[in-house]
């Protein structure tokens, strides 16, 4: 683990893992922060959804979903889809902590769970569902300079523009709560 990851981790505010809720709601869905662990600097790993996706198309997330019957908790939702979404399996990856679960203006309720992932894996994107799969420094998710946000309504929407990529909405409030998480220097 290099230093950038260590001073990271260290300033993390850990929280115990809270006991996964029996509620199996059709809106029930997590998703995987993943923190790649480059040798050189860390990274998070993002997907750009497909484009012919009925929900959110083109649109920048983290690999999860939806939770199935046979997931027996929502952290195994999140190990499951990011296997089917990117072919990072479970045995690369190594949950950190968990993040305030994210309601959207949808009515779906999704839990984010922060984890390192090893960086020996070969990614295999499912065309169906994912259009591209790239990476963003953790240093850079890590300014608020770097984040802009703008009214819409009644409520705030928080936009994060790197390289070609516009990191918006869900994607981005789970982000700014990554950043809230933080214990200052």
């Amino acid at each position: 683990m290099n230093n950038d990851l260590s001073l990271f981790l260290s300033r993390y505010l850990f929280t115990p893992l809270m006991q996964d809720s029996s509620d199996n709601t059709p809106h029930s869905a997590a998703v995987l922060v993943p923190i790649i662990n480059r040798p050189l600097r860390p990274t998070l790993l993002f997907t750009q959804r497909s484009y012919h996706l009925r929900h959110h198309p083109g649109q920048v997330a983290f690999p999860g979903g939806k939770r199935d019957e046979t997931d027996h908790s929502l952290y195994e939702t999140a190990l499951r889809e990011t296997y089917e979404e990117v072919g990072i399996p479970a045995h690369l990856i190594q949950l950190v902590g968990e993040l305030p679960t994210v309601n959207s203006r949808t009515g779906h309720s999704v839990k984010p769970f922060l984890a390192l992932v090893q960086p020996n894996f070969s990614l295999n994107p499912n065309s169906d569902e994912v259009a591209e799969v790239f990476e963003v420094p953790l240093e850079y998710l890590m300014q608020p300079t770097h984040y802009v946000t703008l009214p819409l309504g009644q409520r705030q929407v928080h936009f994060l523009p790197y390289g070609p990529h516009l990191i918006w909405g869900m994607t981005a409030n789970i982000l700014l709560h990554l950043n809230a998480s933080l214990s200052p220097f």
